[in-house]
């Protein structure tokens, strides 16, 4: 056998192969490196977005701290980091400072539409309970008791036993279904860690059912 002939036949189907596959080829290529340069740039982007939100929201609260609460440079910061900065932790962070500025001027929708935001959107739980229980109390204290309630009916509490529990207790006093807010204060105060500070404001609460009076 000529090993030269097996050799050129080689190269002949090596040189054919090339040709019908090498747009495929080029494209992985291309398209792997893309892959790997544009995780790379997200990693960036998303990390120098997280910079970015949390330099206008440390501006947003020290210009709250100044007494700033109503003003409208808070309230535009505020949506300025929700409108651009949705996808990090700092916008459901701005929506429960905004929600609480709305509260203060009386704009009991706009406090409600900033906590619902801040419920279905948030990228930590924390602010996500945070923003559940505010609003339930806003919705106590607007006499919608069965609307907070099924609001706090949430399966994983993940450190906020007591604080749900509290909550609940307050809506069943203002039902004047004493037993069951006998019941969820009691179980918020076993929630709490040993020695926490504020077992005796729901110690408080209890004995204000035994003597008849709401707090």
């Amino acid at each position: 056998m000529d090993l030269n002939l097996v050799e050129d036949d080689e190269q002949e189907k090596a040189r054919k192969w090339w040709q019908e596959n090498r747009v495929p080829i080029i494209s992985g290529v291309v398209l792997g490196l893309s892959i790997i340069i544009g995780f790379n740039w997200w990693g960036e982007y998303k990390t120098g977005r997280g910079e970015a939100a949390s330099m206008l929201y440390q501006e947003m609260i020290n210009n709250d701290a100044d007494g700033n609460r109503v003003s409208s440079k808070t309230s535009d910061l505020g949506q300025q980091i929700i409108d651009q900065y949705d996808d990090t932790s700092y916008a459901g962070k701005a929506a429960l400072i905004l929600a609480r500025i709305a509260y203060d001027n009386k704009d009991m929708d706009a406090a409600r539409e900033k906590l619902n935001w801040a419920i279905d959107n948030s990228k930590q739980f924390e602010t996500v309970h945070a923003a559940r229980l505010r609003l339930a109390t806003i919705l106590m204290v607007e006499s919608k008791f069965n609307e907070a309630l099924e609001l706090l009916s949430v399966e994983h509490m993940e450190g906020f036993e007591s604080h749900y529990y509290e909550m609940r207790g307050d809506i069943y006093l203002n039902l004047d279904q004493s037993d069951k807010a006998r019941e969820a204060y009691r179980a918020a105060i076993d929630g709490l860690s040993a020695g926490s500070m504020y077992e005796p404001v729901l110690k408080m609460k209890l004995d204000a059912i035994a003597t008849g009076s709401k707090s």
